[in-house]
């Protein structure tokens, strides 16, 4: 198959795929390295959610009905991508990095609570909490910096939609040629 499939529902073309959200879900994909293009030998657990554009306006209404809006329009799917193992590798150490730097400032905000309860550090307890405070912010910062970096790593972006019957897709965008390809002869289009 030399040209793009073509397909009954939109969003389809060598770098985007569309599935339906239960092969996401049970990880039912070929396994071609959505990255490389590589036999993929890993398969790493994303979840991907999309809420409508509107939601975003409420913003300017409410923050309650934000908030609603936001959980009562949310489309989510978690599943499994296929990876080769320097994709899976890079992925995973970043994302342990993450966990390591939100663990960090988490203690170090729990730090602050004996620092400033202990009279006997009354003359230096706040300086150092001060200090636990901001060792903490910047720590949680670079967590979410690494969360970030953790997701351009894969360099896939997807997003859930529905067609007018109801049924849950999900688009994936930035895939290689190859899984495309592969994804589209086990769809049998």
């Amino acid at each position: 198959m030399n040209s793009p499939p073509t397909l009954p529902y939109p969003g389809w073309s060598e770098d985007t795929v569309t599935v339906p959200a239960k092969y996401f879900e049970e990880g039912r994909l070929p396994a071609v390295c959505v990255v490389t293009g590589a036999p993929a030998t890993s398969n790493l657990r994303r979840r991907y959610s999309t809420t409508p554009g509107w939601v975003g306006c409420l913003f300017f209404i409410s923050w309650f009905a934000l908030l609603i809006a936001w959980i009562a329009t949310r489309r989510s799917a978690s599943g499994y991508v296929p990876v080769c193992k320097a994709v899976a590798t890079r992925v995973q150490s970043r994302h342990a990095a993450m966990v390591r730097l939100a663990a960090l400032g988490g203690a170090a905000w729990v730090a602050i609570i004996p620092v400033s309860a202990t009279p006997a550090l009354s003359q230096v307890a706040n300086p150092l909490g001060l200090a636990l405070g901001a060792a903490g912010l910047v720590a949680l910062v670079c967590s979410a910096v690494a969360s970030i970096m953790e997701e351009s790593a894969l360099g896939v972006q997807g997003r859930v939609v529905e067609d007018g019957f109801g049924a849950r897709w999900v688009q994936l965008r930035g895939v290689h040629p190859a899984f495309s390809r592969a994804l589209a002869l086990r769809l049998g289009r």
